[in-house]
């Protein structure tokens, strides 16, 4: 049996259990993406890859109670309101930690785009053929330490 099948629907659950649940999830996921934030920053790819199942999980039972909740206003009129508020600033904290992710990410695929690009740019350099004449209105012999094959490429990940 899956999670997801033995998830109790929002809609079931009482005011307050479900306000207790979203608080949950809300902070859950506000710390799994603060996390990921800071292994981009540190370049740590491996461990982001193995954030991304517990990632996933919380993210779809966040908006699976949120779509519920939107569709039935009143599951939370019932709530205390202070629990109610703690979940709304509690939805603010991962509105700003997902602006920080998105910022990482972004930063993140940037350094790639310009790796891949770089490395694009070598590799095609160094096969390229020297372009013009020689002496003697010969072709121009290939640009020393170029070959016809192709090159070899070795990236260190260490900072």
């Amino acid at each position: 049996m899956s999670a997801q099948q033995g998830r109790i629907p929002a809609e079931t659950l009482q005011p307050i259990e479900l306000v207790d649940r979203l608080l949950a999830l809300t902070t859950g996921l506000t710390s799994v993406i603060r996390r990921e934030t800071d292994l981009l920053r540190d370049r740590a790819q491996a461990e982001v890859a193995a954030l991304q199942p517990e990632k996933i999980r919380l993210a779809n039972d966040y908006a699976m109670d949120v779509m519920a909740v939107r569709g039935h206003r009143n599951l939370l009129d019932r709530a205390p309101s202070e629990r109610v508020s703690r979940l709304k600033s509690a939805m603010g904290e991962l509105d700003r930690a997902l602006a920080l992710n998105g910022e990482a990410l972004t930063a993140a695929k940037s350094v790639s785009e310009g790796l891949i690009r770089m490395v694009a740019n070598a590799m095609s350099e160094r096969s390229a053929p020297a372009l013009g004449y020689g002496p003697n209105a010969a072709a121009a012999a290939r640009r020393p330490g170029s070959s016809a094959g192709s090159g070899s490429l070795t990236l260190d990940s260490r900072a």
